[in-house]
């Protein structure tokens, strides 16, 4: 006899979902997500927005203004904006500032521009031929404004900077760096220049960065930059596992962010038993999947739970890695300036004694040396991933998955 078990997939792609199937001799449970309701009503996206925390309305921050910028996160994040948009755009019609007079930019950071499909998937078609839609470029049109408390030159896309209004769209789900994104980071790194990039990045080889889950002094350096270059009104969504808003906050980048991050919380925060301990634990990078880059933020849950996994015990990442091997211009590739060798990572030192696997479908064994030390075990095929575990491991394993890596234990 089979178990099987469903999980989600392939961020922005199809499948949506993937059927994992375990033998009867395996003991497998699954910490999984409940079912959150859509806020997809355009009055109740409005109501929300007309209820800021820390600032005006856009409609009152919108009066005497010729223009306005939007930024949004990139196709790297599974946000979706196509419902949330419109109103925003709406206000600010209402409010005097035509289509004409907007511009959204794709807070790319240092990941690739995106493609027409890309933007039509992220925004929506009706936006992307509404108004003005672009990549934020980290090399070109910026403008030099200082540097930080924490000494970070700070280049900020000249579009956004020279602006009348300033607002912001972003997901808030957990980062191992800046703790959750969202709030002021859309802005750094988002529409940043390569070398307040490669500052905010390296900020973690010295420790200032490393905090999942809390606000880091890597966040309050982030929210710094954001003060002198400027956010007039920032949208913080958390999103359901497929993407969808279940929450919106809006209103100041830190007061509306910290509210979300409350939220965020209550859905997705898993309680697990004290002294649990899991002979393999599947860890999937889902939503963060459509790149094999973004792969070891799969381990985002480990890294707050680590005694999980048993002493010599198994860690399986499993990444859609849909786009294939991804790009970073600061890590993703050889010779990038913050690309080390991958047994130089200090995330696979965390690891211990325990074994590390990859299940990633759409990626090569080069892609993966690319980024994982030789030493991983590598499978296309989830059965032969299975194979090699119970050849390792025995037939009879206590195992656990993580389906996506948006969830925070809790002891």
């Amino acid at each position: 006899m089979v178990q099987t078990f469903t999980i989600p997939w392939a961020s922005w792609y199809e499948p949506k979902e993937l059927t994992l199937e375990f033998s009867d001799s395996w003991e497998v449970k699954v910490f999984d997500v409940k079912g959150v309701p859509e806020i997809k009503d355009k009055n109740e996206i409005k109501n929300l927005l007309n209820k800021p925390f820390g600032t005006p309305t856009i409609a009152e921050l919108a009066k005497n203004k010729k223009n306005a910028v939007i930024v949004v996160d990139d196709i790297s994040r599974h946000t979706k904006t196509e419902n949330i948009i419109p109103v925003v755009l709406d206000e600010l019609n209402q409010a005097g500032i035509s289509d004409s007079n907007i511009t959204l930019i794709v807070a790319l950071g240092a990941h690739r521009p995106m493609t027409r499909v890309d933007f039509i998937k992220k925004v929506g078609l009706s936006v992307l031929e509404r108004i003005n839609v672009k990549n934020h470029h980290p090399f070109l049109n910026l403008e030099y404004v200082g540097e930080s408390n924490l000494g970070t030159p700070i280049y900020v896309n000249k579009t956004y900077y020279e602006a009348d209004l300033k607002i912001t769209i972003g997901g808030v789900i957990p980062h191992p760096l800046a703790g959750f994104g969202g709030g002021a980071k859309i802005v750094l790194p988002g529409v940043c220049g390569i070398q307040t990039l490669e500052a905010n990045h390296s900020a973690s080889v010295r420790g200032a960065g490393v905090g999942l889950g809390y606000i880091t002094e890597l966040r309050r350096d982030i929210e710094d930059v954001c003060s002198r270059v400027g956010l007039d009104f920032s949208i913080n969504i958390i999103p359901r596992v497929d993407g969808y808003p279940a929450g919106l906050f809006a209103g100041h980048f830190v007061d509306a962010h910290r509210e979300a991050i409350k939220l965020l919380r209550k859905l997705y925060e898993v309680k697990i038993p004290q002294k649990t301990r899991f002979d393999v634990v599947f860890f999937n990078s889902y939503p963060e999947d459509t790149e094999l880059s973004q792969s070891s933020k799969a381990l985002n849950t480990y890294l707050l739970s680590p005694k999980l996994v048993s002493f010599r015990g198994a860690v399986a990442i499993l990444s859609a890695s849909t786009e294939g091997r991804g790009y970073h211009s600061l890590s993703g590739e050889t010779g990038a300036c913050l690309y080390n060798c991958p047994e130089d990572n200090i995330i696979w030192t965390t690891l211990g004694k325990r074994s590390i696997f990859l299940y990633s479908p759409n990626i090569s064994r080069a892609d993966m040396l690319h980024f994982y030390p030789k030493y991983v075990n590598f499978e296309k095929n989830f059965n032969d991933l299975i194979k090699k575990l119970e050849e390792k491991m025995g037939n009879s394993l206590k195992a656990c998955i993580f389906p996506t890596s948006i969830q925070l234990p809790t002891k």
